[in-house]
């Protein structure tokens, strides 16, 4: 499908990729494909115990004394479909496509995986070529990055040798980033009484908001169809006639949740009442949501299948009134979005919060927060806030994943081989900047201190949606910039 695109090897690895299963914490496919990468090419690997896979290539003739540099990327993508699309992302690839102006690439029906399958296809590449200039090369393909950086928190120091540190995680061409936020993800967990009651089942859904990467879309006022949803329920003010057998929404609790659903039991008398409520607050909320979210939709319908929760048919176990209050009452609450902006370097997102996930299991209601941070102690901050929070709407607070953040570097002799790249490859200043969004840089230099590093990549628009489309033209001239600065690397 991506015949003829250029460069051909980059392309041709990218497509591989997406043809292989491989979400976060499903990778045993990709790694065992890289791994016969490297026994094809016959190049020395391993395999660590956390399951990064690790290939080394020799230097060129006349680089052999230039140190090392590493490319890195991670194997896992965010795996999200639209509803109706039948794919079962967890065993079948996805399908990308060359869109009808022939400027992107994007997968009908799911997310890309650009993010971050095409950093991997640039390392295969690299590593496959024979008519490159470079320094010894080792690449680095890091597991699970985008359900906790599991992979770059695992990485084992002495397997690495490479202090020059390229990380090919960005999406924004041009901009060289040279430090990110750090975050945690923030469990609430409340748990439930249930009542056992009879009647039929309605959903309330909220559907259609746009979504994004919780860190890089975080300022972008898109609606979080979770709070919405507590919104539109609040609203409706039906008290004890609301009787929810689950309430759930998003998918990662880094992305920005785009629907969100409750599913109640109610009698004929309650479904007269439930119906002219939420008309009500659909008359008021929803144009006022439309000005931020054109997409979205509020919709009430009869549903079937209680699942865990259905004794017989007709026959419910429900949530009481006073267990789903709290969890309400918390929805209603929570922090989302900016918190602080940046004083250095001014106008970026210094702080923020995004509730990605809300799910019932069983009699427990579990919201994930995922709360990012360029400096630590508003990261401890926020994240307390929301455990706080937490305690007083009665649930219990965990703290999970959290990861440091990557500070920016006043001398970085890497950073300067690649703006001199850059100037001359495009005749032009490339603007170097920090990020909103959780990077492997920190904890690789967590590990390694002495690491000098940088993040670059083609410019790929709404990763972790099925909206998600890659540059065809700035992935060529992004390889072009990767092969220069190589090159630059290894003469010296």
């Amino acid at each position: 499908m991506l015949e003829g695109l250029q460069p051909k090897d980059v392309w041709k690895y990218f497509e591989e990729i997406c043809a292989i299963p491989h979400g976060s914490g499903n990778t045993t496919a990709i790694s065992a494909y890289l791994q016969d990468f490297a026994k094809k090419q016959g190049l020395g690997y391993n395999v660590e115990p956390c399951g990064n896979v690790i290939i080394r290539k020799d230097a060129t003739p006349g680089c052999e004394q230039a140190p090392a540099v590493v490319l890195q990327g991670h194997m896992d993508m965010v795996a999200v479909k639209d509803e109706g699309c039948d794919k079962d992302l967890t065993k079948e690839g996805i399908q990308p496509v060359i869109d009808e102006d022939g400027k992107f690439v994007y997968a009908p029906g799911t997310s890309l995986g650009g993010d971050d399958g095409i950093a991997l296809a640039y390392g295969l590449a690299v590593l496959a070529a024979d008519n490159l200039v470079h320094p010894p090369i080792e690449l680095v393909a890091t597991v699970d990055e985008e359900t906790g950086m599991d992979g770059a928190r695992e990485l084992l120091a002495q397997d690495v040798v490479g202090r020059r540190w390229i990380n090919l995680d960005s999406e924004d061409e041009g901009i060289l980033l040279a430090g990110c936020a750090g975050g945690l993800t923030q469990h609430s967990m409340f748990p439930v009484s249930r009542d056992t009651v009879s009647g039929n089942l309605l959903r309330i859904a909220v559907t259609g908001c746009r979504g994004g990467h919780s860190g890089t879309e975080i300022d972008k006022n898109r609606a979080n169809a979770i709070l919405v949803l507590a919104s539109l329920i609040h609203e409706m003010d039906c008290g004890k006639m609301l009787q929810p057998l689950w309430i759930a929404g998003g998918e990662k609790d880094n992305a920005i949740p785009t629907t969100a659903e409750i599913v109640i039991c109610v009698n004929d008398y309650e479904r007269y009442e439930i119906c002219r409520a939420f008309d009500r607050a659909e008359r008021k909320l929803l144009d006022v949501y439309r000005r931020q979210e054109p997409g979205i939709d509020f919709v009430m319908e009869e549903t079937s299948g209680g699942g865990e929760y259905e004794i017989q048919e007709g026959s419910y176990r429900v949530m009481s009134p006073a267990s789903f209050e709290k969890v309400l009452n918390f929805l209603m609450l929570v922090p989302f979005g900016v918190s602080a902006m940046s004083e250095t370097p001014k106008g970026l997102v210094e702080t923020s919060n995004n509730v990605g996930i809300l799910r019932t299991d069983g009699d427990m209601v579990v919201a994930d927060s995922s709360v990012r941070s360029m400096i630590s102690l508003r990261k401890e901050q926020l994240g307390g806030k929301i455990a706080l929070l937490t305690t007083l709407c009665g649930g219990i607070a965990e703290r999970h994943s959290e990861y440091p953040g990557w500070e920016y570097r006043p001398e970085s002799p890497l950073r300067e081989a690649w703006v001199a790249a850059y100037r001359e490859l495009y005749g032009e200043e490339p603007k170097v900047e920090t990020i909103h969004a959780g990077l492997e840089c920190g904890l690789i230099i967590e590990h390694m201190p002495e690491t000098d590093a940088i993040s670059f990549g083609p410019n790929i628009f709404d990763i972790h949606t099925t909206a998600e489309r890659m540059e065809i033209a700035s992935v060529e001239r992004t390889w072009n910039l990767l092969v220069k600065l190589l090159e630059r690397l290894g003469r010296g």
